[in-house]
């Protein structure tokens, strides 16, 4: 791989499906708690060329994954549901009455039931003397309603409530993306005063990023777009693990019963630009 600046590209392709009807309401969180779902079934990686790989290798959710000339396929079935957290850290409030007022804000310390988790190696298979990598999300990365003309109005209400976030091997947020832009982004984190608690608060979300991605030429151009998410070295064969991990923001203004039922996709695409010394 001699040129520079080569643009390498993945795939991560994600089925997130409709959960329960309920009646609309104008107050963020569903107010039905539980019994508000959405389910997704499959997720496909891929690795379309050059020497970035892509494989599968965890989940925290009950599923499972294989990969076969370098395309990994995830499938499962899980329900999730509306909570709240920085990527890392997730909270769920039970509901006292009124709706506004949460009698415990729970730790939620499951990704079953609650969002969608898996964790691939993302790695480069040139030379030792060649050039790393800097690995970057890029265009094609989406969260879209299902096209479906019966339900596309209810399907295209759920992207505004959703996230993403991808996690370091080191288990800590690297980065934080909602499809739709935010005016005032929140989540909910330990402290005081959220919804009559005394034990968590709702915090500004000043590193989210928002709105479409795009792939850049240079590195220059696209460290300045804000969506690095790893770096593989140069002198060595490197790996590292990437984590994903989808859920609807409970502190966002779009998460009403109103969008439940609604079905949305997920496509995560990685590009590679070479490290040039």
């Amino acid at each position: 791989m001699n040129k520079k600046n080569k643009v390498l590209l993945s795939a991560v392709g994600l089925v997130l499906l409709s959960g329960i009807a309920a009646t609309s309401s104008t107050f963020a969180w569903f107010t039905t708690v539980r019994t508000a779902s959405i389910n997704y079934t499959e997720a496909t990686v891929t690795s379309a060329s050059g020497n970035l790989v892509v494989a599968y290798k965890s989940s925290q959710n009950t599923v499972t994954g294989n990969t076969v000339d370098n395309v990994t396929t995830i499938t499962g079935a899980n329900s999730i549901t509306d909570i709240s957290g920085d990527g890392k850290t997730f909270y769920k409030p039970v509901w006292a009455v009124p709706t506004t007022t949460a009698s415990v804000i729970n730790t939620v310390s499951t990704a079953d039931g609650f969002y969608v988790d898996f964790t691939v190696t993302v790695s480069r298979d040139n030379t030792l003397a060649q050039n790393g990598f800097k690995v970057y999300l890029g265009a094609g990365t989406e969260i879209v309603g299902k096209t479906d003309s019966a339900n596309q109005t209810l399907n295209d209400s759920v992207v505004p409530a959703t996230r993403l976030a991808v996690l370091g091997s080191d288990g800590e947020v690297v980065l934080r993306w909602a499809p739709v832009a935010e005016t005032s982004p929140e989540y909910l984190v330990a402290g005081t005063g959220a919804y009559g608690t005394t034990t968590h608060q709702v915090q500004a979300d000043s590193a989210l990023k928002t709105g479409a991605i795009t792939t850049e030429t240079t590195t220059a151009a696209a460290d300045a777009a804000g969506y690095l998410v790893a770096e593989l070295a140069s002198g060595t064969l490197a790996s590292t693990d990437l984590t994903f991990r989808i859920w609807i923001e409970g502190e966002d203004a779009q998460t009403v019963n109103a969008i439940i039922g609604g079905v949305f996709n997920v496509n995560i695409a990685l590009y590679a630009l070479e490290v040039v010394a």
